[in-house]
């Protein structure tokens, strides 16, 4: 269903990117996936843009904050968890050995939203929608299409993500490499496995495309570097890319 009007607790429902560049991720992205942008004001006083595709709104994008910079980091992809209750799901991740890094907020009339690490130390934001319901398009060319968490012990973030969002998990057999599926509400919505080498815990965000070999070769020719691949997968042919200022992420070929 790659129209969205709404998500289901626990199901990862936007990401946006934190750039030290604004105006050179909206030129990177926008040339990759055909982005245009929309410019949003915020009551801190910075510009929020979203990312539209085809008439809908598939992702965001904000100045990287300072904490960001201070690791040496210029752009980083975050990903958000839908939740019925913000302050709820916030109080049950603190419990379970989350850290706090945004308590729950209003964000204008958009939503509610905090931020955390869950016991494992992967970020990830919690959001409960107001007029802002999430991504509107999902598993299309140029709008999310997987989200995946690397964890080193998968047993742990699966009971954590059980407690405070109430998802399910399944192991799935994927080969040589050892898997689990997310579900909410019994549906899949995300994956859960060990870290490739010398990756943290973190979230990582997925984009499709219709040809993987020619997103690649824009990627390159847009300033970033395809780190890994193409590579075949159950999601499709695959490949790790980086933007022109470091930012990791995944792109997947649909059909």
């Amino acid at each position: 269903m790659p129209h969205r009007d709404g998500y289901t607790q626990g199901e990862p429902c936007w990401v946006d990117l934190s750039a030290a560049d604004i105006a050179g991720a909206q030129a990177f992205y926008g040339g990759l996936f055909g982005w245009t942008w929309e410019e949003v004001p915020t009551r801190q006083g910075f510009t929020y843009s979203m990312a539209q595709k085809d008439g809908h709104t598939v992702a965001g994008l904000g100045p990287a904050p300072q904490e960001i910079l201070d690791m040496g980091l210029r752009s980083v992809w975050n990903t958000y968890l839908a939740a019925d209750s913000v302050d709820e799901v916030y109080k049950r991740a603190i419990e379970c050995g989350g850290t706090g890094l945004m308590e729950p907020e209003e964000v204008m009339n958009a939503g509610r939203m905090a931020y955390i690490l869950d016991n494992q130390g992967a970020a990830f934001g919690i959001w409960q929608a107001g007029d802002h319901r999430g991504a509107q398009l999902i598993k299309e060319p140029g709008s999310l299409s997987w989200s995946e968490l690397y964890v080193p012990d998968v047993g742990s973030a699966t009971q954590f993500l059980a407690t405070v969002f109430g998802l399910d998990s399944e192991p799935t057999d994927m080969g040589p490499m050892s898997y689990t599926l997310l579900k909410a509400a019994g549906e899949i919505v995300a994956g859960v496995m060990t870290p490739p080498e010398n990756v943290p815990p973190s979230w990582c965000t997925y984009f499709a495309t219709a040809d993987v070999k020619e997103t690649a070769s824009k990627v390159e020719e847009l300033g970033g570097a395809v780190m890994n691949g193409p590579f075949t997968t159950p999601l499709g042919d695959m490949i790790v890319a980086a933007d022109f200022a470091g930012g990791v992420f995944l792109v997947n070929q649909v059909c």
